[in-house]
């Protein structure tokens, strides 16, 4: 695989909130030149958008567990170029079955595992004790910091740590769906049977939801830089 490049450019922006300001970078993924926002909060350095790595297109009502699958929301046909240039693909990226997800962080990065999702809620303000919790998890308002200030129906949240999270909907079990409500990002980390746990945003809660949910449903991917 060809060496990525990252370009170490450090920014200040401004956030709102008990931050002050937090560390931007900018990375480029050489398999394809896109340039992704990067910021680092608390040990964590993590992509401020949404993965938009597209190797192929897929049907949206073909869901597979054992096989990779990609998708643009709201695009039928099967045109990668067609695809980046839509709205949704330039606004949420990429949504991703749970193996397409597993295997499309770029080099020096990798999908977050639980534990690495817990690490960044807690730093957001999530009770500790909340935080590994199944369901809606509502302490500190995690969600509304990390949730982007302009996107959502309503609602926005306050961005304190610059990962902008954007209501990019999901595949779900046969069509496209949640735009411009909810958000969802897959883990690294399996659950029993064919499930992979996820975690959800919505626009009208402060909170963040772990749960689980079947391996061919779409979903949106934040990488985070190796250590």
């Amino acid at each position: 695989m060809k060496k990525l490049f990252v370009l170490c450019a450090w920014l200040c922006v401004a956030a709102a909130g008990p931050a002050a300001a937090q560390e931007v970078e900018t990375f480029t993924d050489s398999r394809d030149g896109h340039v992704y926002k990067c910021v680092r909060i608390g040990d964590q350095v993590w992509m401020a958008e949404n993965l938009a790595y597209l190797p192929r297109v897929d049907r949206v009502s073909d869901g597979q567990f054992e096989q990779e699958r990609f998708w643009v929301y709201g695009y039928f046909g099967q045109s990668v170029e067609e695809a980046k240039q839509t709205d949704a693909y330039k606004n949420y990226g990429v949504i991703y079955n749970w193996l397409a997800a597993r295997n499309s962080c770029p080099e020096g990065w990798h999908m977050p595992t639980e534990e690495e999702w817990e690490q960044l809620e807690i730093t957001a303000g999530m009770d500790p004790a909340d935080a590994p919790k199944r369901g809606w998890r509502e302490s500190g308002d995690a969600g509304r910091k990390l949730k982007a200030r302009t996107g959502w129906k309503e609602n926005s949240g306050e961005d304190t740590f610059g990962f902008a999270v954007l209501p990019g909907g999901m595949r779900g079990y046969n069509d496209f769906e949640s735009v411009p409500y909810c958000a969802y990002f897959w883990t690294a980390s399996p659950s029993n049977g064919d499930n992979g746990w996820s975690r959800s945003f919505i626009f009208d809660e402060n909170s963040i939801e772990r749960t689980e949910d079947r391996r061919y449903v779409g979903m949106s991917v934040r990488c985070v830089r190796d250590n």
